[in-house]
């Protein structure tokens, strides 16, 4: 039976437990602006992958991790209409430990609204790979991710971190542990298949520099996202 989530806690030691994290919106950051915000960081060019890739990407990166907004953004406009607050109360009342989730298309496209740069956001839809929630079926399948739980605001992704933007732990020195998988990555720099990601996120674990928690493997979906980043 296909596992929901993947505690590691020791280098290489991956407990596998059925647990399915709720599907969700996510309200995030287009690639574009995180990537050029974050170019001028990274001084010494990778081998193979993570930043710098030069002025402009080569390869996008359209899942979890890209600084999405939640309920105690500081970019949420001071003058909500009555909609737009009951919402944000709601999502206050519902936070929990995994944060606010907005299950509906509407909810999210609502919050998008509230925030100062409503254009530099968009919209993704995540849910645990084998999950029989629904999900909106005018949005594309746009790969796997590997990340924490996942809530409207996105989580921390594996992918990201190691190769593309390497915020927290990175990846290796020389940029070429992950080349063959960084290869498999497809046009939206998520794996597209099951056993790509989960065969990827055992070989990252078992790196004693990597990011210890709770993972899942999660079935990303956005609409129009390919046409956008083109």
């Amino acid at each position: 039976m296909q596992k929901n989530l993947y505690a590691c806690y020791e280098t290489g030691c991956i407990v596998e437990q059925s647990y399915c994290y709720p599907a969700t919106f996510c309200v995030l950051r287009k690639y574009e602006p995180i990537y050029a915000e974050n170019l001028p960081r990274f001084s010494c060019p990778k081998q193979i992958y993570a930043l710098p890739f030069g002025e402009k990407p080569f390869k996008v990166y359209l899942g979890t991790d890209r600084e999405g907004a939640d309920e105690y953004s500081l970019d949420i406009r001071s003058d909500l209409t009555d909609g737009e607050r009951a919402l944000l109360e709601r999502m206050h009342e519902q936070s929990g430990e995994l944060g606010a989730m907005l299950r509906s298309e509407a909810d999210a496209e609502l919050f998008r609204g509230m925030l100062e740069a409503t254009d530099e956001y968009e919209l993704i839809h995540a849910r645990c790979a084998g999950s029989d929630e629904p999900y909106p079926e005018d949005y594309e399948f746009l790969g796997y991710d590997v990340s924490y739980p996942v809530d409207c605001g996105g989580a921390f992704s594996i992918i990201c971190d190691c190769m593309f933007i390497c915020r927290w732990h990175g990846c290796d020195d020389e940029g070429t542990l992950f080349q063959e998988e960084f290869d498999k990555l497809n046009e939206h720099g998520l794996f597209s298949s099951f056993d790509d990601a989960y065969a990827y996120m055992v070989k990252y674990l078992n790196e004693d520099w990597s990011e210890r928690g709770d993972y899942s493997i999660f079935e990303v979906r956005g609409r129009n996202c390919g046409k956008q980043h083109a």
